[in-house]
């Protein structure tokens, strides 16, 4: 059995990856933990799931399409680092490479290393995460984005709004261990449907914000326990807390309905992973 911390780390990856739609395996599930333990490199854990999905034979013939950004020209995949040519082969891949980069983040919050004071900038977030399947990891996306009926942030407030958010977290994280957990709470609601509403990277915005509320809440001297928490619920939230117009303002309400309760302090015994 992992032990605490590492047993968060490895559980609160698994909550975030399940958010985005993952259903990790008992193999999954123990591969991480050897990670998370240090029994295995990053590239040791990947390989064996990056051997069974090879990528295609490269052929002779060239698409000769208007060049789509984000896509493979003649589909709807994005462009990957792994050659995937389907959906399928890039969310499993995806999904295990961005999983292990994500407990190895969660692991450092308890070493004493990870108590720096650099700032909590969600692009670096999203290029650690991301670094290994996708070449603009950690980039600002450069098309406007629409999810069903909301559309987020437009393309040219981003740079701007991405700066006001990273300021607004650093506010919170100067108050601290000041702040008790509702209202730590109550603050990572605001903070998630600001940043909920930009949606800042072509790809991979929930699992970049999910790091960011557990950096935020570490250094106000809090662990964030995102378990039991549905997709159905998060998204649900999410669509809620959108304004009806771009220019209006997210409500936090619905991300505080779910946050709540789901702070403590960092010394508490965390659940097991399994």
């Amino acid at each position: 059995m992992t032990p605490d911390p590492l047993a968060h780390a490895v559980a609160q990856t698994i909550a975030a990856e399940r958010l985005e739609g993952w259903a990790p395996t008992d193999e999954h599930v123990v591969a991480l933990s050897a990670l998370a333990r240090d029994d295995v490199t990053f590239a040791e854990y990947l390989a064996p799931f990056r051997a069974r999905h090879p990528p295609p034979a490269r052929h002779g013939r060239r698409w000769r399409l208007r060049r789509i950004p984000y896509l493979i020209p003649g589909t709807n995949v994005l462009r990957n680092e792994f050659g995937a040519q389907s959906w399928a082969m890039l969310a499993e891949l995806e999904f295990v490479a961005t999983a292990g980069r994500m407990v190895c983040w969660l692991r450092a919050l308890d070493d004493a290393a990870a108590e720096r004071r650099d700032r909590l900038d969600v692009r670096a977030l999203h290029r650690h995460l991301f670094v290994d399947v996708y070449s603009w990891a950690g980039e600002l996306r450069i098309t406007e984005l629409r999810r069903g009926d909301h559309g987020f942030a437009w393309l040219s407030a981003l740079p701007s709004a991405v700066a006001g958010l990273s300021d607004a977290v650093e506010q919170v994280s100067e108050a601290g261990v000041a702040q008790d957990g509702p209202r730590l709470e109550y603050e990572l609601a605001k903070l998630y449907a600001d940043y909920n509403q930009l949606h800042p990277f072509r790809e991979g915005n929930g699992r970049a914000g999910a790091l960011l509320l557990h950096g935020v809440a570490a250094r106000c001297g809090r662990r964030l326990d995102l378990s039991g928490l549905t997709r159905e619920q998060w998204y649900a939230a999410a669509a809620d807390s959108m304004p009806f117009r771009r220019v209006g303002r997210a409500s936090h309400r619905p991300f505080l309905y779910l946050l709540h309760g789901k702070t403590s302090s960092r010394n508490l015994v965390a659940p097991d992973a399994g």
